[in-house]
């Protein structure tokens, strides 16, 4: 699957189509279309499992076939009936091309999901967005050192079978056990096109989850480049951000000696603490008073904070003052490797 980890696990989607003609809100043709290019490249071999009408973005529709005999790999052809070839290309061909890359594929993701089994996982999705395979953990603050390790493991072992051709950045995206009750039921369909639908996928990523990221090392993984980013919906981030400069806030009036402080907005990405998936490091940027007939306050000092998830803070936060000047850039402490350094903040 290599540096395609996760949109190696999608079959080729042929081009085709084009301008949409009297069979725009049928696809029977097209089906039809696909079965007879079906039967001349590979007699008896794939079955039609689903027909997508590509209107109004394309002509014609998307048809999925199953290889009989391989009950993970799926092959899509896009195939206007109106037309002579499927976009500009035999459709003998294209298909031909996409029966190869299907079983490529579908043997890429047998590897993949062969060395997490061996871990104990099993892969419930894949992103066609490349950013890794989904599976599922309890990851809380008891379990969440065995659970970075083990997947740590997973993908060593899945890389070093890779070789050359693994990417530099591996990622797993862990859902809740909980979210496995909401998956649609798609059974019978070939494994590819179930773990890759967006229904699936938009239940395993409903609500909070995390990715795990390691990066890739001479030898295979580097087991300490582990990290654990918390991945929120949009209205919690919202109520997060807010709850955090509320507290930042208190904190300047109250303990800082600070009674007009105004707590502007946080910048930087928010990151868990090492080792931690119950307190997040950041930035909190304010000004000591109000500025004049400014509408916001864009910022003077900053506090690096150490937050729970409900965004109270969990540790005395520390000030860092005039990382701005007037409205020019930001001074903040050094960054490593182009993200911020936490090792500032307590707790």
């Amino acid at each position: 699957m290599g540096r395609r980890m996760v949109a190696a696990a999608v079959a080729v989607v042929l081009a085709g189509g084009g301008v949409a003609g009297c069979g725009t809100f049928s696809t029977r043709d097209d089906r039809q279309r696909a079965v007879e290019v079906a039967e001349r490249v590979a007699p008896g071999v794939l079955e039609v499992v689903d027909t997508r009408s590509l209107f109004p973005q394309d002509g014609g529709a998307e048809v999925s076939f199953r290889i009989k005999g391989d009950a993970d790999a799926v092959v899509r052809l896009r195939v206007n009936a109106e037309k002579d070839d499927c976009g500009g290309r035999s459709c003998d061909d294209r298909l031909t091309a996409a029966l190869a890359e299907a079983r490529r594929e579908a043997d890429g993701f047998r590897a993949l999901r062969r060395e997490f089994r061996a871990c104990g996982y099993e892969v419930h999705g894949l992103s066609a967005d490349g950013t890794g395979p989904w599976i599922s953990a309890p990851l809380g603050p008891d379990t969440a050192r065995r659970v970075v390790a083990s997947v740590g493991e997973c993908l060593d072992r899945w890389s070093r079978a890779q070789g050359d051709t693994a990417p530099a950045h591996l990622a797993v995206k862990v859902a809740a056990p909980d979210a496995l009750d909401r998956l649609p039921d798609d059974a019978g369909r070939p494994t590819l096109m179930r773990l890759t639908a967006g229904e699936r996928l938009a239940a395993l990523g409903r609500g909070t989850y995390h990715r795990v990221v390691f990066r890739a090392g001479p030898d295979g993984v580097d087991r300490d480049s582990g990290e654990v980013h918390l991945v929120q919906p949009f209205a919690e981030r919202q109520r997060f951000a807010a709850s955090v400069r509320a507290a930042a806030e208190r904190w300047l009036r109250t303990e800082a000696g600070s009674p007009e402080a105004v707590a502007g907005e946080y910048v930087g990405v928010w990151k868990l603490l090492p080792g931690r998936v119950d307190r997040v490091g950041g930035w909190v940027l304010y000004c000591e008073r109000p500025e004049g007939e400014r509408p916001r306050c864009v910022g003077r000092h900053a506090l690096a904070v150490a937050v729970g998830l409900d965004g109270t803070l969990a540790a005395e936060p520390e000030v860092f003052r005039g990382v701005r000047d007037a409205d020019g850039p930001l001074g903040l402490p050094a960054e490593e490797d182009g993200a911020p350094s936490y090792a500032w903040v307590r707790g």
